[in-house]
């Protein structure tokens, strides 16, 4: 055997040696390592889940409290997303909640619903106590009311909104079949219901025609309602004109007599 053929062995005698002694110790090490860093990861990760708001015009503020700036307000049936965070603070619990458009804030709880979707009834339907015929109670959503629906079983689902004869946030559960999930009839409910409330009858007509002359809204399934609401209007402020004149020209016969 040659000198340099002993140089070489013993190199990768030394090399083997070396390598065997530290495996053991240095894997244990960085399987802690990388236990620690995933345990560290999962803490610090914030759950979320889909949230919806059941009610108009709700603050957003940058803080918990009413005395925080205020960032926006949330619309009725809108989307956002529950941090899983919450403050109390004089009595009233806040949540923390991601905007659409990333924004961050804070907002009453009791005004969202948790792990919900937003959808809008069509038509006057009973509520039910539970997902049952045999449960019907005398109470009822109407058409355009803007709701949350929570869970379905079989042909029911359990929504959760203010009712339009009611004075407070209510839950229950309906047929699904008289429930919308469609944007575009959410956002048309919602301003065809504001219009509707306006005193002024003019006022009124030309609120409903904004809605029924929108692009954006046109493929919605409460438009052709609008549209007879709206013939309606028209043909009952003509009649008001008919009778007032009428009765105008019957007052200058009198005053000519």
């Amino acid at each position: 055997m040659t000198k340099n053929t002993l140089h070489a062995l013993l190199l990768i005698s030394s090399i083997l040696f070396f390598s065997c002694s530290a495996t053991p110790e240095n894997s244990e090490t960085n399987s802690e390592a990388e236990d620690q860093l995933t345990e560290v990861v999962i803490e610090k990760a914030p759950t979320m889940n889909a949230a919806v708001c059941i009610w108009d015009k709700v603050s957003v503020r940058e803080s918990a409290g009413e005395k925080a700036k205020w960032i926006t307000s949330l619309s009725i049936g809108e989307s956002l997303t529950y941090m899983n965070v919450d403050s109390t603070i004089d009595k009233k619990t806040y949540s923390k909640v991601l905007l659409n458009d990333a924004k961050e804030g804070w907002t009453r709880k009791e005004f969202l619903v948790v792990d919900a979707k937003p959808a809008v009834v069509l038509g006057d339907i009973a509520l039910y106590s539970r997902p049952d015929l045999l449960t019907k109670t005398d109470k009822k959503f109407s058409m355009m009311d803007i709701i949350a629906s929570i869970e379905s079983q079989d042909d029911w689902m359990n929504v959760k909104g203010k009712r339009s004869e009611g004075k407070w946030i209510e839950d229950g559960w309906v047929k699904a079949q008289h429930i919308s999930f469609e944007a575009v009839d959410i956002a048309t409910a919602k301003f065809a219901k504001q219009a509707l409330s306006i005193e002024d009858q003019d006022k009124k007509i030309e609120a409903i025609n904004e809605i029924i002359n929108n692009p954006d809204l046109s493929s919605s399934k409460f438009i052709a309602d609008l549209e007879v609401l709206a013939a309606e209007f028209n043909s009952s402020n003509k009649l008001d004109e008919v009778i007032e004149e009428v009765f105008s020209d019957e007052q200058d016969v009198d005053s000519i007599n």
